[in-house]
């Protein structure tokens, strides 16, 4: 049977904030004051530290001179600068993936591209998370740049955390088609084919973000 060790206490802080903050519980720009959130959680101050160290990693809480912190805001800009970027990086990965994929690999990529397509189909992005993991463990695996793979990882942190915020419902079916594609192109050997499509998809996903609002309108919950 599986077995889960329980959340410490930074961990279970940790997971407390984010979900106040994607739920809109602690408003974009609202302080995060460590001595008053340890009151209310019932910790002492250094699980709180820990977690707001934590939170400012993955973009959720922004450091402010004199030691000051608050709950980040989520512009427009910044969700499309995001994806850009997740692109970018996911598109180098894939295109040094070529030539490396066997039987094996194709089939752990189809099967995680399949689990990702009906974690869409909920309608909640936010379930799709360890899917799109494993689907990009696999591609930088196969591409074998461990210094690349370094720098997915950083940019998984940070915009798939933050882009949680992001009311993404109308955008799913641009996800779920182009992984889907690719998965086709590849099990057919079109490699430089599928390296198009994602590019395309990205191009194309940034694109509708842009159409959504404004640059420096803020989204969230």
């Amino acid at each position: 049977m599986d077995f889960e060790l329980p959340l410490s206490r930074k961990d279970a802080v940790v997971q407390q904030l984010r979900d106040e903050i994607l739920s809109g519980a602690l408003a974009p720009r609202a302080a995060i004051k460590d001595a008053e959130l340890a009151a209310r959680l019932g910790v002492s101050v250094t699980p709180v530290r820990e977690a707001i160290t934590q939170l400012i990693s993955e973009g959720f809480i922004e450091a402010l001179p004199n030691k000051r912190r608050r709950v980040a805001a989520l512009t427009q800009k910044q969700a499309i600068d995001l994806m850009d970027v997740l692109g970018a990086v996911f598109v180098a990965g894939l295109e040094r993936a070529d030539g490396k994929l066997s039987d094996e690999w194709l089939e752990d990529f189809k099967r995680s591209v399949a689990d990702f397509g009906a974690a869409l189909g909920s309608g909640d992005m936010q379930t799709s998370g360890p899917a799109f993991g494993r689907i990009v463990k696999l591609v930088f695996d196969a591409a074998g740049n461990d210094e690349l793979h370094a720098v997915m990882d950083q940019v998984m942190l940070r915009s798939l955390r933050r882009i949680q915020l992001y009311p993404s419902q109308h955008l799913l079916p641009l996800w779920s088609e182009a992984f889907s594609d690719v998965a086709d192109l590849l099990t057919i050997g079109k490699h430089a084919a599928a390296v198009d499509r994602m590019r395309r998809f990205f191009a194309e996903l940034v694109a509708a973000m842009h159409r959504d609002r404004n640059d420096e309108e803020l989204v969230g919950p």
